[in-house]
């Protein structure tokens, strides 16, 4: 009980700093879901000794030559899940028209400013040094992340490091998931 008293005093930016891990990953391979139409199985240079791999819903959206060799931002400690049979470590963020409710638009949240596993936060806050534990999904779509003006946000903060910022080009004033 005391813990939830101290984190309502803490800003939604904080909240966020200290539950979500974002990290800029490189797609290194785009492959269709074998048991998916709407899927791609993208594996991901994030900077750990290993490649990391995650399912995403965005065919509709874009051909596998649009996404090969890009930087990308995903929500690096996302609970595990598996997508019809395959395991996807982490999800990516994309920018959406917020007048439009049923998943009809989509941005993927290009990242080509920063290196693959720099970890980006809400300006004005550093990253924190413990390793932090698996955020479930309902908990991370409890935060309102934002596009302002091209400028992905939280709390009427950037998210970014090194004074660069994550934008979106579409959407630039939407919603993030």
């Amino acid at each position: 009980m005391e813990q939830n008293t101290q984190e309502t005093e803490l800003s939604l930016a904080e909240q966020f700093r200290n539950r979500v891990v974002l990290k800029v990953a490189k797609i290194i391979k785009v492959e269709q879901h074998p048991n998916g139409e709407f899927l791609f199985i993208l594996t991901l240079e994030v900077g750990d000794e290993e490649p990391r791999q995650i399912v995403s819903s965005i065919v509709p959206f874009y051909k596998a030559e649009e996404l090969q060799d890009k930087h990308i931002v995903i929500v690096y400690n996302l609970k595990p899940a598996n997508f019809r049979g395959v395991r996807s470590n982490g999800m990516l963020l994309a920018a959406a028209d917020p007048t439009v409710t049923d998943r009809e638009t989509c941005e993927v949240l290009f990242a080509p400013q920063f290196e693959p596993g720099t970890q980006l936060e809400p300006e004005g806050l550093e990253p924190l040094e413990e390793k932090l534990c698996y955020v479930k999904p309902d908990k991370f779509f409890s935060f309102p992340l934002t596009t302002q003006d091209g400028f992905v946000m939280i709390d009427g903060k950037k998210i970014g490091a090194d004074g660069k910022y994550l934008t979106a080009e579409v959407y630039k004033n939407g919603t993030v998931g």
